[in-house]
């Protein structure tokens, strides 16, 4: 048996040693993930396959279960996992003035009474507006050269808390992106703001949009669904 991390997802795997030349690998109704491998083949190898066929393992198993990955419900108290730019920290709840703070491995929060649950969320999501905000135009300044390019005129970027979708473009003009993008590694942000920026010269999902995102984002299959993982 072997596993993987993959954003937040545990690939767990068996290994079949057979007398084969090639390695291969299946997904079962279960979703359980089988590895077929020459008998010589290292640990080291089979890891390595596995790695680099992630995304894929992860797509069939969303297909077997019908359904995105369930969105983990947080209770808000010391101990769980909070992610910010595609690193895990651990969350540290303590009796204070009301604050947040990143330090080391750890979020602090502080609130009155540990058990103000609502407050500790309240605080967690004001701390991940503040940065996405600030994040998200830092990148955005960085894609400038591609609205020069293809002469597209944005308005405004606008952040905030989205419950479906990871970002929109309006009519008018205007970028709007998910706040909770800010979980995500910093290229799974980029894809997302690339996606929507497209969407400036082609208002559509037609072969020209997707022409336009793979010029700028080649590998943006592979980043989708890595983001699917991550944030389901």
């Amino acid at each position: 048996m072997g596993s993987i991390s993959y954003g937040t997802t545990n690939i767990r795997y068996s290994v079949e040693l057979r007398d084969r030349k090639t390695m291969a690998i299946e997904v079962h109704p279960d979703t359980s993930v089988k590895v077929i491998a020459p008998l010589d083949a290292t640990p080291e190898k089979i890891q390595a396959k596995v790695e680099k066929r992630a995304n894929w393992i992860a797509r069939q198993q969303r297909a077997f279960t019908g359904k995105r990955k369930t969105i983990y419900q947080p209770e808000w108290v010391s101990g769980e996992n909070i992610y910010y730019l595609g690193r895990q920290y651990r969350l540290k709840v303590e009796n204070g003035e009301k604050k947040v703070k990143l330090a080391g491995k750890y979020l602090w929060v502080y609130v009155p009474d540990r058990r103000m649950k609502k407050e500790i969320e309240r605080l967690v999501h004001e701390w991940y507006l503040g940065l996405a905000r600030k994040k998200f135009q830092e990148r955005l300044e960085l894609l400038q050269p591609m609205l020069e390019r293809e002469q597209l005129q944005m308005n405004s970027l606008i952040v905030r808390k989205l419950e479906k979708r990871w970002g929109s473009c309006t009519p008018k003009g205007n970028i709007v992106i998910n706040s909770e993008l800010i979980k995500a590694p910093i290229h799974c942000i980029d894809y997302v703001l690339i996606h929507e920026l497209c969407h400036l010269k082609h208002h559509h999902h037609g072969p020209e949009f997707w022409k336009l995102l793979t010029k700028y984002c080649p590998d943006w299959t592979k980043v989708k669904d890595k983001l699917e993982v991550f944030l389901g």
